[in-house]
């Protein structure tokens, strides 16, 4: 009977302590987001909807002025994907997979169920069988977020290419849609195909100004935004399009230099949050496959199970958290 009192009390001991964790990761979490939604209202304040010409346009008003006359143009802003099936057809199209969304999530789901039925076979147990597919979950996801920055990465490079290759075709006596029209043809994808599309609709009759934001809001990339806002603007009030393209290739690549810098001082944190959360899987399944008994009892007691619990939040929120202090913020 003590026994059983005791091991009553240690069991109320480990779920009160799981719960004051669980309570302190969750109010951490909620004033992060309370801090990210205040940013973000600063900047949605600061670039509210303007009007021009009696329509409420989204975006950031340019102005310049040449010879006494106005030229004006507006940056849109990025649009915000509202639906989940659109927020997962963005990330789709940002990696460059050419799968269906459909196939691609039924695809996901397969391997998920699979491994969580691994994981109940290994372990005998059905927190396993939750854990395998979340694990499992968080890797894709950062799998994901990597081929997104390598492949933003390239579409940058590209860009500058493109630039330079398209103030030397113009500064060679080429119009403009020749300019484009060389690009697609000399730069390979994603940004030949872009600037491919811009030929194409201008055969099909549609002005250079809309052909441009169109490429620009269908792409994130803020460089290509700059670029389609100061060919419209020089369109507008005239100039030297060869040089501005130059100059324009020179910011981006000064802005990619200061980008590579900065991951090179956050590289260290980058290194430890990895090797940080590398290990404790490494040495979970090196025990597992060393001393299944010595393993046996998180699995089949609630202390165990609670324990796995607490450890796997507490590597989420680690990885957070490590997120968060590499991430510079302006």
């Amino acid at each position: 009977m003590p026994n059983q009192q005791q091991h009553l009390l240690t069991l109320i001991a480990l779920v009160a302590a799981l719960g004051l964790f669980v309570c302190l990761w969750l109010g951490a979490l909620v004033l992060w987001l309370s801090q990210r939604a205040k940013r973000a209202n600063m900047v949605q304040q600061r670039l509210k909807a303007i009007e021009t010409n009696g329509v409420a346009t989204e975006g950031k008003t340019l102005r310049l002025w040449h010879e006494g006359k106005e030229a004006t143009t507006i940056v849109p802003l990025s649009v915000t994907k509202s639906g989940v099936g659109e927020w997962a057809e963005d990330l789709r199209v940002r990696a460059g997979w050419t799968t269906p969304l459909p196939a691609a999530l039924l695809g996901l789901f397969g391997v998920l169920l699979a491994v969580g039925i691994a994981a109940y076979l290994f372990s005998g147990t059905f927190l396993m069988a939750i854990g395998g597919p979340v694990a499992t979950l968080i890797v894709f996801w950062i799998y994901l977020q990597q081929r997104i920055s390598k492949r933003t990465s390239h579409f940058e490079r590209s860009l500058i290419d493109a630039l330079e290759l398209c103030a030397r075709s113009l500064r060679a006596g080429h119009p403009l849609l020749g300019s484009f029209q060389l690009i697609s043809e000399e730069i390979p994808a994603p940004v030949g195909d872009l600037f491919g599309r811009v030929c194409q609709q201008q055969d099909l009759g549609l002005a250079m100004e809309e052909s441009l934001r169109a490429i620009a809001n269908e792409t994130p990339s803020d460089d290509l935004k700059l670029f389609a806002t100061s060919v419209v603007i020089q369109m507008r009030s005239g100039g030297n399009l060869a040089d501005m393209m130059m100059r324009l290739a020179n910011v981006i690549r000064e802005r990619n230099r200061l980008q590579r810098r900065i991951r090179v001082l956050t590289s260290q944190t980058q290194f430890s949050k990895r090797v940080l959360l590398a290990l404790p899987f490494l040495v979970f399944i090196l025990l597992n496959l060393m001393n299944p008994t010595y393993m046996q009892p998180l699995y089949d007691t609630s202390a165990g199970q609670a324990i796995m619990v607490a450890s796997a939040s507490g590597l989420v929120l680690g990885w957070m958290m490590m997120n968060w202090l590499s991430k510079l913020t302006p």
